[in-house]
């Protein structure tokens, strides 16, 4: 494998169109871009920024029509990643965004925070359809596993357990909503959410345990996040979550 000081600079421009599993397989072909070119240190913030604005172009920028474009752009320099996404919607009011404090609760509305979080620089068009992002290549740390599966989800009276078996993202959200409802319905009341094998997740994932969480606190229940990595548990940490979730890391 070549080093990132051997490769050429990483260009990566592609079009296209508003589904999930579109994005989802584009992002998977960014954090592939970024280990095969010695940039793997670099991957889970690159990835985690790029899920968030791909997914908001899909949802709410092209209201999930696939007959529009989602445009995306990353570009390496010397001591940026430069990241371009934009849409064909009709744009946000960014700057009234950028006044609203974050709701830690909340099953969603985590992006710009998660961009603050991630990027050196966040900017937006005056339409609010297109957002650039600068990462700096200093002090990121990632994961060298790159892969991706689903998950195996257990219940024996009122204790679940959820084993991801690869990346929590919005790709998977959906499917696993409904397992777990049932499981809820079927009077779980404690659910442990194992992510020893998750290298990702964004903030789809992230709304998802929330969700579970408020979902369980009504009648007493609890939720648990255990296993979690460096990367993920330092998200979950910045997003004020490791008490409400209960987090426990990966044991050393």
């Amino acid at each position: 494998m070549k080093s990132s000081r051997e490769a050429a600079p990483i260009s990566l421009r592609e079009k296209i169109p508003s589904r999930m599993a579109e994005a989802d397989a584009l992002c998977l072909r960014v954090r592939e871009t970024l280990c095969a070119n010695g940039l793997s240190r670099l991957s889970f913030g690159v990835e985690l920024l790029a899920r968030e604005c791909l997914a908001n172009a899909v949802t709410h920028g092209n209201r999930g029509d696939a007959d529009k474009s989602i445009l995306f752009r990353l570009v390496e320099g010397r001591e940026w990643i430069r990241l371009e996404v934009s849409d064909e919607g009709p744009g946000f009011a960014w700057r009234k965004a950028l006044q609203t404090g974050m709701n830690s609760t909340a099953c969603s509305g985590r992006g710009l925070h998660l961009y603050a979080l991630y990027a050196e620089r966040v900017q937006f068009n005056r339409r609010g359809n297109r957002i650039t992002l600068w990462i700096s290549k200093k002090n990121q740390k990632g994961k060298d596993d790159c892969e991706m599966d689903a998950y195996v989800i257990e219940q024996k009276d009122h204790q679940g357990s959820v084993k991801l078996t690869g990346d929590l993202t919005a790709i998977l959200v959906p499917d696993l909503q409904a397992s777990l409802k049932g499981m809820l319905n079927n009077g779980a009341r404690e659910v442990v959410f194992d992510l020893e094998k998750t290298a990702m997740l964004d903030s789809s994932g992230m709304g998802l345990l929330i969700a579970a969480a408020n979902s369980l606190a009504p009648n007493g229940g609890t939720v648990k996040v255990t296993n979690v990595c460096p990367d993920i548990f330092r998200l979950l940490k910045s997003m004020r979550l490791t008490a409400r979730l209960n987090v426990s890391a990966k044991a050393e």
